[in-house]
Formats: structure tokens, sequence, C-alpha cells
């Protein structure tokens, strides 16, 4: 009898079973624009991983992965300027023509924070890092960037960015 009941308790003890279920919090709110009075939900690693990717791709100097990693048309609102640039892939021709003043570019990255607006199919991943740009003519450009880049279905869509200076 005890083997039978030692039997059945081991049997339980094996056939429970952990369920794991995935809660959404939202947090904060948007106070201006399209998404006015939306809360924020955290998007996935994944799509964190291809912002990451973009702006690494970036500072090396790798324009077909970026080409890779985006849409068919990013639009990029740059750091001065204050208009969007609709950058049409393959975009080698303008990519390179960023990098022509630098022998390098080199980037340490802080963060990457994938957020979506509730209710939307895009997440909003703010990068930041530090940029060192190395010029052809000696000089060296310290930055502190924020990038929010933005990613549906895989691809960035849009990048939006913010600088200042670094001591």
């Amino acid at each position: 009898m005890k083997n039978f009941l030692l039997l059945i308790f081991i049997s339980m003890l094996f056939s429970c079973e952990t369920k794991t279920v995935e809660i959404e919090k939202k947090a904060g709110i948007v106070l201006n624009g399209n998404n006015k009075g939306k809360k924020f939900v955290l998007g996935s690693d994944k799509d964190a991983q291809i912002a990451l990717d973009m702006v690494q791709a970036y500072a090396d100097r790798e324009f077909d992965k970026m080409n890779e990693l985006a849409n068919d048309t990013v639009m990029f609102f740059p750091d001065m300027g204050g208009k969007y640039i609709a950058v049409a892939a393959p975009a080698n021709d303008f990519l390179a023509s960023l990098h022509e003043p630098y022998d390098s570019i080199r980037r340490f990255i802080w963060n990457a924070i994938p957020l979506k607006f509730e209710n939307n199919d895009y997440t909003n991943v703010v990068v930041s890092f530090q940029e060192f740009k190395y010029g052809k003519d000696g000089t060296v450009e310290k930055s502190k960037v924020v990038e929010k880049i933005y990613v549906r279905n895989g691809k960035v869509f849009r990048i939006n960015q913010l600088m200042g200076e670094l001591e």
C-alpha cells in the first residue's frame, strides 16, 4: 500500500504543469500627436535587435546590411535641418555621402528600449549611445545621441535623430 501511495504521489508530482502567462502592462501617456491619450507597452527584443543592428551597421559602413534591415523607403529626420528626408533603398550613395568626411565612426551603445503605443502595429525603439567621428583632417567629433528607430514587420521605416555635444 505504501508503494502504491508513493507511486501516486510521484506521478502527481511529475504531471503538474507550470503555466506562464504574459501580462501586457501599459504605462505612461502620450500628450500630443496622432497617438495622443494612448499609453505605452514594451515592444519585442527582436525589434530592439533590429534597431541595434541598424545603428552599428551605419558606424561600420555596412550599407548593404542597412538596406536589408530597411523598408523600401526610410524617412530620416536628422539632428539638424528640421525636415524629413525620404531615403529610398538601396541607400548606399546617400549613406556614403554622410560618411565622406570621416575616416571612421565609433559608437558606444548604452541601451535599446522597444516601446509600442497601445493598439499600434509598429515599435519605436529608443537607442542611446556615444559617438566619436574621426575626421580625415584629424579632428574628432564627440556626440551623445538618441535615435528613435521605428520598426514594422521586421523593417525600419523611420529614424529620428537627436544629438548633443559630448565633452
